[in-house]
């Protein structure tokens, strides 16, 4: 069972860069979450170091959102099976919520809420799909796009606060499919790309085939980001930042940071597809359960910061410490109970549907 896709192509014969890139995915989405909770960076920065710790952690949701599309593409699932699996993630999307207090509501839809639409909604989308067929992330691409560009206020204009909040039914919806932290729209674009790579390469042990159109996107992505951060630092302006008036912004996921984003998830798939990088395999294969289960240690010391006086070296060292012990954890994990996780629970409960 894998995580990133939840196990939705059921393989029989793992691939290691794949486990590997949901290895690396589910790290940077620790460290993201270890950074909120220790804050590391109390200012904002516009330093090369903190553009490149930003930039990987911003890295994290897209990356999974894509291998989630990747997995959804592949995979045989019933209808029940998927209407399960959906309602699964909506659960343990409360279940996480309630393990962090300090940075959810009960009822905050986020990454899982959004897997769990895209189980039911993707499969539709990519029904008719033709290996090598762009059209479809081509026309939704656009569509996102000139919505954000004409019609900003779509996605919200609010704070954090109203980003996780749920005191409603109303906002909760909202939050689920415009205006949350990580709403069906726009982040169904990176879904698609995951699907368009798979259809691409459904017969190939090359998961994302190096031609031209790949190798285009790339250069294209790359000259993009490029030309925007020495714009933005010649204007003397923002170029990344989660919430701030910048070039690239997360929370609303703008066309700047879509396309930075898509460029970096391409740039690691690249590189993990050549090195495969087996120290990460484990943790891909139990990413669901890390990903669940990481959060229980951050809500019982997440105000270690304050209590110690940790200093901002001090902050970033345990974030980084955290995030990397996750490796030989799920190491052990799998060594010693193999059997005892969320991936294969998941499993057999869809098995017997």
């Amino acid at each position: 069972m894998s995580w990133g896709t939840v196990d939705t192509m059921s393989q029989t014969k793992r691939i290691t860069h794949i486990d590997s890139l949901r290895g690396a995915a589910v790290l940077l989405m620790v460290m993201v979450h270890a950074a909120a909770t220790w804050n590391p960076f109390q200012v904002t920065q516009m330093s090369i170091l903190a553009y490149v710790v930003s930039g990987l952690g911003g890295l994290a949701a897209p990356l999974f959102v894509t291998l989630f599309g990747w997995g959804v593409a592949r995979s045989q699932l019933s209808v029940k099976a998927r209407i399960f699996q959906a309602l699964f993630l909506f659960i343990a999307q409360i279940l996480v919520n309630a393990t962090s207090p300090h940075l959810f509501n009960l009822f905050t839809p986020g990454i899982l809420s959004l897997m769990g639409l895209l189980t039911l909604i993707l499969p539709l989308l990519t029904l008719r799909m033709k290996p090598s067929n762009i059209q479809p992330l081509a026309i939704t691409t656009a569509l996102v796009f000139g919505i954000q560009v004409f019609f900003p206020e779509v996605q919200g204009d609010g704070g954090w606060s109203d980003r996780v909040s749920d005191v409603s039914a109303y906002l909760i919806a909202s939050n689920l499919f415009l205006t949350g932290t990580y709403p069906l729209f726009p982040w169904i674009v990176f879904a698609l790309l995951g699907a368009t790579i798979s259809l691409a390469n459904s017969e190939s042990s090359q998961t994302l085939q190096q031609n031209r159109f790949t190798k285009s996107a790339l250069v294209l992505g790359l000259v993009f980001c490029l030309s925007t951060f020495v714009y933005s630092n010649i204007e003397n302006t923002l170029w990344a930042h989660p919430t701030e008036d910048a070039y690239l912004t997360f929370f609303p996921a703008n066309p700047a940071f879509i396309v930075a984003a898509t460029t970096g998830v391409l740039l690691i798939w690249t590189f993990i597809q050549r090195y495969e990088l087996p120290f990460l395999s484990s943790t891909g294969q139990i990413s669901l359960t890390i990903y669940l289960v990481h959060f229980i240690p951050l809500s019982l010391m997440n105000d270690f910061e304050t209590i110690h006086q940790w200093g901002l070296e001090t902050s970033a060292v345990a974030v980084f410490l955290y995030t990397l012990a996750w490796i030989p954890a799920s190491a052990l994990w799998l060594k010693h109970w193999p059997h005892i996780n969320f991936e294969t629970v998941l499993k057999r409960i869809r098995k017997s549907l």
